[in-house]
């Protein structure tokens, strides 16, 4: 039985027209059929790249009748792209694919993003895409195939070939976010991705302010604080506090302890102590 929910596949296409075809198959059979496909390639009159339109153009209006079919052909103001490996064209890359997902996202579409085509960098900047745009309907997939199914190039497995969807895991940075509703009104990746930055950095530095103000004793505080900003040993702290290398000790088992509390881990060293209150000492005037 086949899912009626709005759905929309968008797949990187470089040269092979069967990574297209093959996923359709393989999510049909998983009772899912897009509304929509869009392509998204380079230059549309390379050679291999309309090779693989046209035979796309040819063989989905006949096996999939139902589902409106669209090109996407990667453009920057001097024209079509012919590659995506100088970093124009990578931005190029990127922001074409956040707006076709971002705009299936405004219209309450789920994704299933197809990076096996193309190049990597596609496949990166896919990823990326999923991470500050996705939530818990949406799908990254990747393909993996019968080796004689992909040296053939046909467009359909045959009887005793395979073809697998491979579901990518994605970490949903922007949906973990408090800032993810303001995140879509968002039309450039890369500003997207800077507030998230910064909101996360915010968010550490929080985190680490409560631990020292609210979980440190004043002792404590003076301790970490050398350590944190200087990186002393345990000897010349306690020669800049007046106090004993075997306090200076103790007061750190115990912030050990209590950091691996604050931070919900499972236990925690000087390496990482350094690390969790960095951030915070960066930012705030000495004591």
């Amino acid at each position: 039985m086949l899912h009626s929910s709005a759905s929309v596949l968008i797949a990187t296409l470089g040269s092979k027209a069967q990574i297209i075809t093959l996923t359709l198959d393989l999510l049909k059979r998983q009772g899912i059929l897009p509304d929509e496909i869009v392509v998204v390639h380079t230059w549309r009159d390379r050679f291999e790249t309309a090779q693989a339109l046209a035979r796309l153009q040819a063989d989905l209006p006949l096996t999939y009748p139902q589902v409106a079919y669209r090109s996407l052909e990667l453009c920057d103001e001097a024209g079509p792209l012919h590659d995506v490996t100088a970093s124009n064209e990578v931005d190029c890359a990127f922001r074409a694919l956040y707006a076709e997902v971002r705009a299936a996202k405004l219209a309450s579409k789920s994704v299933h993003l197809q990076i096996a085509g193309g190049r990597r960098t596609l496949s990166v900047f896919g990823m990326a895409t999923a991470q500050l745009l996705f939530d818990e309907s949406d799908h990254l997939w990747h393909l993996s195939s019968h080796p004689e199914l992909e040296a053939s190039g046909q467009l359909h497995a045959h009887p005793g070939e395979w073809a697998r969807l491979i579901p990518i895991p994605v970490v949903l940075w922007g949906r973990l976010s408090p800032v993810f509703e303001e995140l879509s009104t968002v039309a450039d990746p890369f500003e997207a991705t800077e507030r998230l930055r910064q909101y996360h950095l915010r968010e550490k530095w929080d985190a680490a302010r409560t631990f020292v103000l609210g979980s440190l004793t004043g002792a404590e505080q003076r301790v970490v604080e050398l350590l944190a900003r200087e990186g002393l040993s345990d000897a010349e702290i306690a020669a800049r506090l007046s106090i004993s290398p075997r306090t200076v000790e103790r007061h750190l088992g115990d912030i050990y302890l209590k950091a691996a509390g604050h931070w919900e881990l499972s236990g925690v060293n000087r390496a990482q102590l350094i690390t969790l209150v960095h951030l915070y000492y960066s930012m705030t005037p000495p004591s």
